[in-house]
C-alpha cells in the first residue's frame, strides 16, 4: 500500500470508528427501561422506593397529590342536608360530615384506584335548590389522589 492510499486508509477508518461510537451513543441513549421492571425491583429493595415525605395527608388545592381531597360548602334543608354524587368511573371513596351548628357540608375524597375521574358533586343548599360542583380527579398507583379541575 503506497503512503496516500494508507493515510486515505487511516482517515476512512477513523471516520467509520467515531460514526459508530455516535450511533452506537445514540442507540443506548434510545433504549427506555420498562416502568413495571424498576417498579418491581423497588418493591423488592424498600431503600430504593420513592416515598410520600412530602405528601399531605389532606388538601384542598387543586393540582395537588394527597392522600385525600376535601371539598367545603355550606346549605341547609329542613332535615338539615342532602348531597348526592355522580362519577364515570368507581375509584372514588366519598363520605360526608355535616356541622348541624354551621350548617356546613364536608366531603371527603379518597383514592380507590388508579385512574382519571369525572365527577360531579351535587349538594342542597336549601330545601329546593341542588348545587353541582364538577371536578375532574386522577388517583395514582399509590391511591394518592388530585383535584385537576
Amino acid at each position: 500500500m503506497s503512503g496516500k492510499n494508507a493515510i486515505k486508509s487511516t482517515i476512512i477508518s477513523v471516520i467509520l470508528a467515531a460514526a459508530v461510537v455516535v450511533s452506537s451513543a445514540f442507540l443506548f441513549a434510545g433504549i427506555k427501561a420498562k416502568a413495571e421492571t424498576h417498579r418491581a425491583y423497588a418493591h423488592s429493595h424498600s431503600s430504593q422506593k420513592a416515598d410520600n415525605v412530602g405528601l399531605p395527608d389532606k388538601t384542598t388545592n387543586t393540582n395537588q397529590f394527597a392522600k385525600c381531597y376535601v371539598y367545603r360548602a355550606a346549605g341547609e334543608t329542613a332535615k338539615g342536608y342532602d348531597w348526592t354524587y355522580k362519577t364515570d368511573y368507581d375509584n372514588v371513596k366519598v363520605k360526608c360530615n355535616y356541622d348541624f351548628t354551621t350548617h356546613k357540608y364536608t366531603f371527603k375524597l379518597t383514592g380507590k384506584s388508579y385512574g382519571l375521574n369525572h365527577f360531579v358533586l351535587r349538594y342542597k343548599t336549601s330545601d329546593k335548590k341542588w348545587t353541582s360542583v364538577k371536578m375532574t380527579l386522577f388517583v395514582d398507583s399509590e391511591k394518592n389522589i388530585m383535584r385537576i379541575s
